[in-house]
Formats: C-alpha cells, structure tokens, sequence
C-alpha cells in the first residue's frame, strides 16, 4: 500500500482537533514537489476505509487556511462514514519549500490525477482487507473556482468508461467554477498587468518591504503568510497566468453527458447569481444549461454570495449545506449549523482565484 497515504488510517479526533495536517510528495515526471493537505477522517473509526471520500482541490490562490470554516461544516454534515481530503497546489505552501521552478496549469493537472489514482487504489486495497466490507469505497471531486476546472479534467482522463456505474469517480462538486474564457472576465480583464510583465516580476519582490508595515494591518493569518513569502506569490502569479492562457471554450457536450439518470453521479454546480462573480463571465450560463439549470436540481445560483464564499463563515456554511444536501439529500443542516453566523472574514483579505 502507497505509505504516502497512511494518514488516511488515522483515528478522527474530536471536531475541535481537525483537521488533521498532513502532506503528499508528487512523484510525477514534471510535476514533482510536497502538497500540503487537511483530513477530515470519517467520524466512525478507521476499522474500515470510509464509504465516501471527497477531495476538495483548492483556488488560486491554493493555500488550506481559507477553507475550514467550509470543509468543517460540510463534513458535519455528512454521514459519519464520509471524509474530507482538501489539497493545495505544488509551490502553494508557506510551510513546505516550493520546486525552484513554477508549475503551470497541465502540471498541476498532472499531480492532482496522480493524487486520484493514488487514494483510489489505496482504499480499495484497504476495502479488500475487511471481509464484511461489500462494496468498493466511492471518491468525488469538489473543487472551488480553478480547483473546479481540474477536477472536471480529472473527470474526463479518469471516467474512460461508458457506463455511469464504472466510473472511477461518481461525482463532481463545482463551486463558482472558472470554467471558460477566464482571460475575458471582469476580473481577467481588470487584472491584466499582475500576470504580465513587469508586473508580475515585480509583485513578488514587494513583499519584503511591506513586511515592517503587516503588524499594523488587519489581514489575518492566511493572508499575512502569502504577502510575507515571496516565494508562494511567484507560484500563484504563474498558475494565474497559465490559467488566463489554457482556459478558453469550455466542452458544453462534455458538461450535458454529466447530466445522468442518477442524482448521485455525474456534476452539479454553485454560481453567484447575476453578475457578483468577476471571474465567470459566459462559461457560466453555458455550463448550468447544459447541466439542465435549477429546474432539474443539478444547478444552485446563490443571491449575494460571491466568488469568494469562503471569506466569510455565513457564506462558507450556506455553500456548505447546498453540497451536503447533494452528497446525502436526507442531511439535515439544522442539526449541526451554528445558531448565529459570523460576518467576520474565515480566511483572508485576499480573493482566492
């Protein structure tokens, strides 16, 4: 069995512990380098593999710390048999040193499969070892903004069968996907310069002459750890740029196909209704068409919510019951969500693209 993985074994602690901090070294050929990654482990034990594991692929940019308040409501809510595996990007960590040189969009891409494929085999190796355990352990991919693009490429390289119930993964979650075009958005448009030169040679060396000034900010941890590492700034101004150049016209006759029979497989997605997301512009009509819109209970458009649900613990806790009602319709949010919502931002000042 892949040692990388062994924390998937790990007991779950109590709610207050998690998520539980681990990493995973990428042996691909061009797209090597240690992710960061927070497990949410199933609330049941480790005697068996979980039925369900969701891997959340992060934003850009891809750092964990935006994202508990999310994942951590969102597996509350989950059957206790589910968790919840969240992985940053190559070069996207203040904790681990990054590769000396960038990765770009395919190889990012390329890691991520090799993650997949790599958790796949493991818990069915592990499923094989408990003779009362029936059926193989499922995997879904749920990813936010440029984390949706790759999990839907993921999709298309690993779901190679024709029947649905072959499908290596069941199920992808989108949220406030970046889907098409993402240089002719609002924001790709607007933030031009950062991805060109000398803008984006120069942002990087800013950081440390800002640094004497940090203490006296308001930016809390998670950004103050991005702004104070030039190193971290270089990776994600790199991704954003391969982002603005690779993703053009989405595959609308791929995006139908997931429409399947069964409302346990297959896509569905989160948008900002009207025009609150500076990072979709026509992809996003297209796509929740061709996943059948509202009607068919595949699309959720959320008034007021913004690209960056995640700021806030209100927004992280509603985008969060929209997802658990997908994975587990009989989930009841009630149960579990907080009795008041905080305004205060969850993660940072700084938007995640």
């Amino acid at each position: 069995m892949d040692v990388r993985l062994a924390f998937l074994r790990q007991p779950s602690p109590e709610p207050s512990s998690l998520p539980l901090q681990c990493s995973f070294t990428h042996r691909v050929t061009n797209a090597e380098g240690e992710v960061e990654l927070n497990y949410w482990p199933a609330r049941r034990g480790n005697s068996s593999p979980p039925s369900h594991l969701i891997l959340f692929i992060l934003g850009n940019p891809g750092l964990l710390g935006y994202y508990p308040p999310f994942l951590s409501h969102l597996h509350s809510l989950l059957p206790d048999s589910c968790a919840i595996l969240a992985t940053s990007h190559i070069g996207h960590s203040t904790m681990i040193a990054p590769p000396e040189e960038p990765l770009d969009l395919p190889q990012q891409l390329e890691s991520k499969i090799e993650l997949v494929q790599s958790i796949k085999g493991y818990l069915d190796d592990w499923a094989k070892e408990d003779v009362n355990y029936s059926s193989k352990p499922k995997i879904s991919l749920m990813g936010h903004s440029v984390g949706a693009w790759l999990s839907c490429e993921i999709m298309k390289r690993l779901n190679t069968s024709e029947r649905e119930e072959n499908w290596l993964i069941q199920s992808g979650y989108l949220l406030f996907p970046t889907l098409g075009w993402i240089s002719n958005s609002w924001n790709g448009w607007t933030l031009w310069p950062i991805f060109h030169r000398p803008f984006k040679q120069l942002l990087p060396l800013l950081s440390p002459l800002i640094r004497p000034i940090l203490p006296w900010t308001s930016l809390p941890p998670t950004s103050l750890s991005l702004v104070r590492s030039p190193e971290v700034i270089r990776h994600v101004l790199h991704l954003s740029r391969s982002e603005m150049d690779l993703i053009r016209e989405p595959d609308i006759p791929w995006y139908k196909s997931q429409r399947v029979g069964d409302h346990q497989k297959g896509l569905f997605g989160v948008w900002a209704k009207g025009k609150l997301d500076g990072w979709v512009g026509e992809d996003g009509p297209l796509v929740q068409e061709a996943l059948g819109g509202e009607s068919e209970g595949r699309v959720k458009l959320l008034d007021g919510v913004p690209h960056a649900f995640c700021l806030t613990q209100a927004n992280s806790e509603l985008v969060a019951e929209v997802v658990a009602n997908w994975i587990n319709p009989s989930s009841a949010p009630s149960a579990h969500a907080p009795t008041n919502r905080s305004e205060e931002p969850a993660g940072a000042d700084v938007i995640p693209m």
